[in-house]
């Protein structure tokens, strides 16, 4: 299983910079993220485009940011990262030499360009092809479409939970080729930054919270605690970054995962 399309900048509306920490900060919020990216493309815009220039102005925005630490330090927060596009829909390197015309200019950001060059997420190998067709018909846009390509068990939980439903195999290629499955696809998948309930901006890194040394560690849910049993939405309810402490939360946040994948199912019948 391979995906063998550029999953960063596949077009028709999707584009992902999560590799480059676009939401490696407890407030990435939208109008947070967009206010931070519209920064960073305004600042590099006028420059000329040699390293001097992009380097002191990197070296800027990185000394701006010490207020607001990373979420994990371990993943980079870089400042090249900002919008390609005149209409501001599509997010990536503005280092790259496409994107200057022709110099490379990545070595100014926090990776080298030739990790750049060759770096791919785990989305590349664990998922497959089609999966990932639906996410990028799913998600057109560039904030849930980076949450929702690069978070592997939350796309193939919620295909689970709708084979599940149907009692049977599903084709994301059959999901994607209409347009009222789209739409309720759509809005499963924007459940990662929709979903009410979870605390201030939770779904980012999902099932991960920092341990003490700001590494990812994986959270589980404590069904003894909790007086509950293991369910086949549990999965889903820790992508979304829920952290329920009664029965009810838990049950809440099932419920609402459950009546998406069953929108999803309906359509099929429609």
């Amino acid at each position: 299983m391979s995906v063998s399309f550029h999953l960063c900048q596949p077009g028709r509306g999707a584009s992902c910079g999560a590799c480059c920490g676009l939401y490696n900060f407890r407030d990435h919020s939208r109008a947070t993220l967009t206010a931070r990216l519209a920064t960073q493309t305004d600042t590099f815009a006028p420059l000329s485009k040699e390293p001097g220039a992009y380097q002191t102005a990197a070296r800027a925005l990185l000394e701006a940011r010490h207020a607001t630490p990373p979420l994990f330090p371990a993943v980079r927060v870089c400042p090249l990262l900002g919008f390609l596009d005149a209409e501001r829909t599509r997010v990536g390197c503005l280092g790259h030499p496409k994107v200057t015309g022709g110099a490379d200019l990545r070595d100014c950001g926090v990776y080298r360009a030739d990790i750049c060059e060759t770096f791919t997420c785990p989305s590349f190998t664990w998922l497959s092809d089609a999966q990932a067709r639906l996410v990028q018909a799913a998600c057109a846009d560039w904030y849930l479409y980076g949450l929702v390509i690069t978070d592997v068990e939350f796309v193939r939980g919620c295909l689970r939970l709708l084979e599940w439903e149907l009692a049977g195999p599903v084709n994301p290629e059959v999901l994607a080729a209409r347009p009222e499955t789209l739409e309720a696809v759509r809005q499963l998948f924007a459940l990662k930054e929709s979903a009410p309930g979870r605390g201030t901006h939770a779904a980012v890194f999902g099932r991960f919270t920092p341990d003490t040394e700001g590494e990812p560690l994986s959270r589980t849910l404590d069904y003894a605690a909790l007086g509950a049993r293991a369910a086949p939405e549990d999965e889903v309810v820790l992508c979304l970054g829920y952290v329920p402490t009664h029965l009810e939360e838990l049950t809440r946040a099932r419920e609402l995962v459950r009546s998406h994948v069953s929108a999803v199912a309906h359509s099929l019948g429609s």
